[in-house]
């Protein structure tokens, strides 16, 4: 396997850049652009010997998250009903997937671990131990609540509820065996620090109402006679019920909550005013918001009396602003400056508020003058008091509300404010720098504040997002050399961060325009495994997309259908048809045919070949003359139990076999059709009509039906007229074809048109009847003559037969 190290240290050395370690101490916190001009030599083909002697480029293995091949073989033994492995085996499994720092648990993945603690649980070891320690239990839940799903999130509540019941089981045999008589009355140890945990669970994946159920039948006021560790307990288990609730959006329930606090004497905390205040300032209820806002709250003790989060002052004047109330506004304003001694948090929003009623970044940098002054003030008489000047925290907020009124330039300028008073940016400030220029389509901008951001990584997901959105704009710009874009993801991977599934869909797009196939393989192996499936589905999406782009050569589409095909087997049936109809409309017959039988030796139910398959390729391989495929799929019909005749298929099979010049065996279909119970369509018709073209004595078959159409009162449309048309035509029937023509307009109600007459045109396959039909339209039907012209054509037999123009003469089944 190519290593890793050497791709870095060779791209570096071509881009003529210096390397760069991360753990260097010398080196300058934002590392600057380097200024270089690199000559681009045409890449060196490789010669025969070298394919020789040098060893083919071996496949990065897929690289899947620890344990869940072993818990995804669990769940396929299950579902399959093969033998089980042992336990054992399970739960090292099980342990080593929870075992994984700072990354987020998908639903798809806890499913797999669910289902695994299960087969723990019915599955107990021989000397009575649990498989899973309480401790190893209580990493499990606070994981599952620490890194959740970015959507979803039912797996993991179901997970937790199991992991709960299984650690309160073990406590409950635990406080049996050690009860105490003498122990005063209270919150038992549960309920003190096992349940508000639960109750956060409930609260977190959408269960709100359940967890207020238990907070309701467990925590109650007043706080005057509990001790410390019941009053966190009750204070927190609310806390996370009103903030469940504003996060489902249920204002209803979350009202009466409130309500339900009242009467069973629960201290309204600053945390809860917080909740409250910022759901109503965030939906513009600005009453209520200064309705909760002017509620004494008291602190974590639950007692005694406290000051309102400094948050909460930055959502209710954010409400102002955007409300307009600049009364009320002023008044919070003016009693945060009545202070003695305001805090940090209290000038932040003061800076906010000035912000949000439209004073610039000048005016705002003058307030902070006056709040270092007012500070040093205080200081000179109480040298106890704190020092309160702004810092990045500041600046940032000041930043993040330019970013939420979409001004990029009220952004920078508070960047630059933070400059010049000596405040130096976090990793928080370039990740909003990146993403504020990606708005204003300043990729070059944003990948300066990445060069700042990987100085000062921290590795978050904000930040790893924002480089994510970068990476895809660098890819979509394609105006940024290819090593630019490839020193960032070395960096991710040297980070071992995890690429969105966007980004991998961009880069392996990237990696196969450039005919770098074996990257993409590669970069899929690395990340791909790792999603879920509706992750998945977004880099299918892609290559698909990428292979019925017109621009795509024939070569790349089908190295990407192979890529797809072994790195997304579960591809289904409906995103395989477009790529069969794609390889006909190529003209490249034999790779349909491939993507046909990939289908028809699947045996999972969504893939494998259903009527629509057959009646897709059969269609291609009429418009392809394919009669060698078209005998191939055809064989495989007929061992197909799965699949029944009807009359769309027989029209393909009609149309297939009319297309590769078998016009006998085309008719024996339709002779099917007229003895089914369905019968013929429209369709049907059309295409009989098609097979009467080119055959011996074609044009007996074709008024044949035409006379049983009318015998019948048939309503015919342009089409089935067209059709019939054609094969008197093609049959050199030219009188009678003209009478038809002439006729048209009086006996069927449509006048000729570019259809019409260029079909006629193009089934009269002789030199001199093309002539007098053509003077016949020039004559009658000038404009007509004007349109088909405009399309162009091309003359049989080398140049020497009849002429064909553009026109498409598709019939679909």
């Amino acid at each position: 396997m190519p290593s890793h190290l050497t791709r870095v240290i060779f791209r570096s050395i071509i881009a003529n850049r210096p390397l760069l370690y991360r753990g260097c101490l010398h080196r300058t916190p934002r590392p600057r652009l380097s200024i270089y001009n690199v000559k681009i030599l045409p890449a060196q083909r490789r010669t025969f010997f070298d394919n020789i002697f040098k060893p083919r480029r071996k496949v990065k293995p897929a690289e899947l998250p620890p344990g869940i091949e072993v818990l995804s073989e669990l769940a396929h033994t299950q579902r399959e009903a093969l033998r089980l492995p042992p336990p054992a085996e399970i739960s090292p499994a099980l342990k080593a997937f929870f075992a994984q720092k700072d990354v987020r648990f998908e639903d798809f993945h806890v499913q797999f671990a669910h289902n695994a603690f299960r087969y723990l649980l019915e599955h107990p070891r021989e000397d009575g131990q649990p498989w899973l320690t309480r401790q190893e239990m209580e990493e499990m839940f606070w994981k599952l609540l620490n890194h959740p799903p970015l959507a979803g999130g039912k797996p993991h509540l179901a997970f937790g509820r199991a992991l709960h019941a299984e650690s309160k089981r073990l406590a409950e045999k635990e406080d049996t065996q050690e009860a105490d008589e003498h122990e005063p009355k209270g919150l038992s140890t549960y309920e003190k620090f096992e349940l508000p945990k639960f109750i956060l669970l409930l609260s977190k994946f959408g269960a709100s109402l359940e967890a207020r159920g238990m907070a309701e039948k467990t925590y109650a006021g007043p706080c005057d006679s509990m001790v410390d560790s019941e009053k966190k307990a009750t204070l927190w288990a609310w806390a996370a019920v009103l903030q469940g609730l504003a996060r489902e959006d249920n204002k209803e329930e979350l009202l009466a909550t409130v309500d339900k606090m009242r009467q069973l004497s629960v201290p309204f905390s600053a945390s809860m005013q917080k909740v409250l205040v910022t759901y109503f300032a965030e939906r513009k209820g600005l009453e209520q918001a200064k309705h909760w806002f002017s509620q004494p709250v008291v602190g974590a003790d639950g007692i005694n009396a406290e000051e309102p989060l400094g948050d909460t002052y930055t959502a209710l004047l954010k409400a102002c602003a955007l409300c307009g109330d600049l009364a009320f506004g002023q008044q919070v304003v003016a009693s945060l400056l009545q202070r003695q001694t305001p805090n940090k948090q209290a000038w932040d929003a003061i800076f906010l508020w000035s912000a949000a009623i439209g004073k610039g970044p000048d005016e705002i940098d003058r307030m902070m003058n006056v709040m270092v002054r007012r500070n040093n003030e205080e200081r000179q008489k109480s040298p106890s008091t704190p020092v309160v000047e702004p810092d990045i925290d500041t600046v940032n907020a000041l930043i993040e509300y330019a970013m939420s009124k979409k001004d990029s330039y009220a952004a920078e300028r508070y960047v630059s404010l933070g400059e010049k008073r000596g405040i130096l940016p976090n990793a928080k400030t370039f990740t909003m720098q990146i993403r504020y220029r990606l708005s204003i389509h300043d990729v070059d901008g944003a990948r300066a504040a990445y060069f700042g951001l990987q100085g000062n990584a921290s590795g978050d997901e904000q930040s790893l997002a924002a480089v994510n959105e970068l990476v895809q704009a660098l890819c979509e710009s394609k105006q940024h050399h290819i090593d630019d874009i490839m020193a960032i993801v070395d960096d991710l991977h040297e980070r071992r961060a995890r690429l969105a599934p966007e980004t991998v869909a961009a880069l392996c797009i990237l990696h196969l325009r450039r005919g770098e196939t074996h990257d993409a393989v590669d970069l899929l192996q690395v990340h791909a495994h790792r999603f879920t499936p509706a992750q998945r589905i977004v880099i299918r999406k892609t290559l698909a997309a990428f292979i019925m782009d017109g621009q795509t050569s024939t070569a790349d589409a089908w190295d990407t259908y192979q890529i797809m095909r072994n790195s997304f087997p579960e591809t289904p049936r409906q995103d395989r048809i477009p790529i069969l109809n794609e390889f006909f409309a190529r003209k490249r017959s034999d790779m349909a045919c491939h993507v046909f039988f990939h289908m028809r030796n699947s045996t999972h139910e969504d893939i494998t070949t259903n009527k629509e398959v057959y009646v897709a390729a059969f269609t291609g391989f009429a418009r392809n003359a394919d009669a060698d495929s078209l005998e191939l799929a055809h064989n495989q019909l007929k061992l197909d139990l799965n699949v029944e005749m009807d009359t769309q298929l027989r029209n393909a099979l009609m149309l297939a076999y009319a297309g590769t010049g078998n016009n006998r065996r085309a008719l024996e279909f339709w002779a099917e059709i007229g003895a089914s119970k369905e019968g013929p369509s429209y369709n049907s018709i059309a295409i009989a009509f098609r097979s009467c073209e080119g055959m011996p004595f074609g044009d007996t078959h074709a008024k044949s039906i035409w006379k049983r159409l009318k015998e019948l009162d048939i309503d015919i449309d342009k089409q089935i007229f067209t059709a019939y048309l054609s094969a008197i035509a093609r049959n050199h029937l030219h009188d009678e074809a003209l009478a038809l023509v002439e006729l048209a307009e009086e006996d069927y109600g449509f006048a000729p048109d570019l259809y019409i007459l260029g079909n006629w045109f193009n089934t009269t396959t002789n030199i001199e009847r093309q002539s007098k039909v053509e003077e016949w339209i020039k004559q009658h039907y000038p404009a007509v003559w004007t349109e088909l012209e405009a399309l162009g054509y091309w003359v049989t037999m080398d140049g020497f037969g009849y002429r064909q123009y553009n026109i498409s003469r598709d019939l679909e089944p």
